[in-house]
């Protein structure tokens, strides 16, 4: 019990998980397909998805129990850095630790990731995660230190709350991944088993990723194309499809093509 405090207080400072306390961490293959469904449940898994990322919230062990008696792995999705007010714990965020609105999102709030209350509600989604029977987790906005919080998090702030919740999913048998935030990718690459990225292609800044797919980890690459807002599930023409699926070294990641909803609708650089 000492040897796991003392590791999760290096966590906490933003230093390196020692690699045997994550050996029986669940890590995806480089290359590996998968699919993100966040706003609909996923109704006819597609055989060569090997794995599909589902919101935490909306999913019940059910429906992750009969996703694995297919052969797939479940990552599930919150938002670490952020307060939904619809969410069944947001009742449970001080009135101090929420911040100024998502730009995105402005029903949505930044959170002060340093406060001790945050990452109890946190450490407590975490033990739903586990419960409900996820492989994995994709805990969201962690990069507030690029963004207007309110708060002036800093990036060093987002190192240490980045391997404070892998220390943690990791303790619970959860892999865990970076979403987006790659400008701490070397202080937090050690710790998590994959990264989500969205438009990295849109972006141009897609070589800042490659290094996971170095370290033998995937990258699970989300492109929203044109028009990507609409529900008609036409599938984007050869040109549109080229700018967003070629790309340097784009053959080390994991790409989907998804509309802003993150439906079923996905179409595949392949």
């Amino acid at each position: 019990m000492l040897i796991l405090i003392l590791l999760l207080a290096l966590v906490a400072q933003g230093l390196t998980i020692p690699r045997s306390t994550t050996s029986n961490i669940w890590q995806p293959r480089v290359g590996a397909p998968w699919d993100i469904v966040l706003s609909t449940n996923v109704l006819s898994p597609a055989p060569a998805t090997e794995i599909y990322d589902i919101d935490m919230w909306s999913s019940e062990p059910r429906t992750i129990d009969d996703l694995h008696k297919q052969n797939h792995k479940v990552i599930c999705y919150f938002s670490a850095g952020s307060y939904e007010p619809h969410k069944k714990d947001s009742a449970s965020f001080p009135e101090e630790a929420l911040g100024n609105p998502l730009r995105d999102w402005p029903s949505e709030r930044w959170l002060d990731v340093r406060h001790p209350q945050v990452r109890r509600i946190m450490a407590a989604r975490l033990d739903r995660a586990q419960r409900i029977g996820c492989d994995g987790v994709d805990p969201d906005n962690v990069d507030g230190y690029g963004n207007d919080t309110g708060f002036r998090l800093t990036k060093q702030d987002s190192i240490n709350y980045i391997n404070w919740l892998a220390g943690e999913a990791h303790s619970r048998g959860l892999a865990m991944g970076l979403k987006n935030a790659g400008d701490v990718i070397p202080q937090v690459l050690a710790n998590v088993q994959w990264s989500v990225n969205e438009e990295c292609a849109d972006k141009h800044e897609c070589d800042l990723y490659a290094s996971f797919a170095r370290a033998g980890k995937p990258i699970f690459h989300i492109e929203y194309p044109k028009g990507s807002d609409r529900n008609d599930n036409e599938d984007v023409d050869g040109e549109e499809k080229r700018r967003y699926c070629e790309f340097s070294n784009s053959g080390l990641f994991s790409t989907v093509l998804k509309n802003m909803i993150l439906d079923g609708w996905v179409q595949r650089c392949d």
